[in-house]
Formats: C-alpha cells, sequence, structure tokens
C-alpha cells in the first residue's frame, strides 16, 4: 500500500503547492489525516481520478 503526501500529489498531478494542498482538504477528495499531515492512497486515488472529471477546489481550508 503506497500512500502519497501533498508534495508528491503536487508532483504527480503537475500542482502547484496551494492547489495540491487544497484538493487535500477538499471535500469528497479521499484524503486521510495521520497526525497533523494529509495523505492519499494509491489506489483511492487512482480510482478517483477514474471516476472525476471535474472537481471544484476548496481553498477555505488551507
Amino acid at each position: 500500500m503506497t500512500f502519497y503526501t501533498i508534495t508528491e500529489l503536487q508532483e504527480l498531478l503537475k500542482l502547484n503547492p496551494k492547489q495540491a494542498k487544497a484538493l487535500m482538504h477538499t471535500d469528497g477528495f479521499p484524503s486521510i489525516k495521520i497526525g497533523r499531515e494529509y495523505r492519499v492512497e494509491e489506489d483511492m486515488l487512482r480510482q478517483w481520478l477514474n471516476d472525476t472529471k471535474e472537481f471544484p477546489l476548496d481553498y477555505s481550508k488551507c
């Protein structure tokens, strides 16, 4: 099982740092919080990307 950090997600999806952080904090995105950090499991991210074609980011939680 592989988990991605915000930085790894940013690199993988070619997002800027603010977008990656907003994505991890947005309701509906399959991230989990471990301590103070957010992570997303690789298979859940893959499934989410296959199922989701448009997703507004929530910058209010950044």
